[in-house]
């Protein structure tokens, strides 16, 4: 069976869960906590795929470690992860965490956005706001957007937001420019 049909309908069991119980809140802040330390520790997500060198509950006993000091797991979430690791799943576990992720925002009627500037200045407030007017007024969602400072933008910059890039660093201006000129000297030539 296809990987991402697998990661979204477990992704929508744990969405059904936590509408159940209550506890979505928290559940999304430790996924989303969670996602960011699979990323950033290779082996973590090695351990969790290891069938033989790793036991089940060591499994469940290392992602609640990898959460801030003296956090548990949620209830409901410590149940998901014993059934991913019953089942086999566990390696699945980040492709699920992100379509977990997406589907809470979703069912939330939020959209997500990355705005990549190269200082922040006294003019990225307003340029944030009018970003998630064109957004919000768009689509008729909540735009929960992240401002990011990235030194290598010389200017302008860079927006993202769910499928949508809008790139208007000077980088990616002076990028057209010199395509537009190739372009019209293989017409002269």
């Amino acid at each position: 069976m296809n990987t991402g049909i697998i990661a979204s309908r477990y992704a929508e069991a744990l969405l059904k869960l936590v509408d159940e119980t209550g506890g979505g809140e928290a559940v999304i802040v430790q996924v989303q906590h969670l996602c960011e330390v699979l990323d950033n520790i290779p082996d973590l997500r090695r351990a969790l795929v290891d069938v033989a060198a790793v036991s089940a509950d060591r499994k469940v006993s290392l992602l609640e470690a990898s959460l801030p000091e003296g956090e548990k797991l949620c209830p409901e979430l410590e149940k998901f992860i014993n059934l991913l690791v019953k089942n086999g799943r566990i390696g699945d576990i980040r492709l699920i965490f992100n379509s977990f992720v997406t589907a809470w925002y979703k069912s939330r009627n939020i959209v997500r956005g990355k705005l990549s500037v190269p200082v922040y200045s006294d003019s990225t407030p307003a340029l944030e706001k009018k970003l998630r007017e064109i957004i919000e007024s768009r689509t008729g969602s909540k735009l929960l957007m992240t401002t990011v400072v990235n030194p290598d933008l010389i200017g302008g910059f860079v927006f993202e937001v769910e499928d949508m890039l809008l790139d208007a660093s000077v980088s990616h201006q002076l990028e057209l420019i010199k395509r537009q000129f190739i372009e019209k000297n293989r017409r002269i030539v």
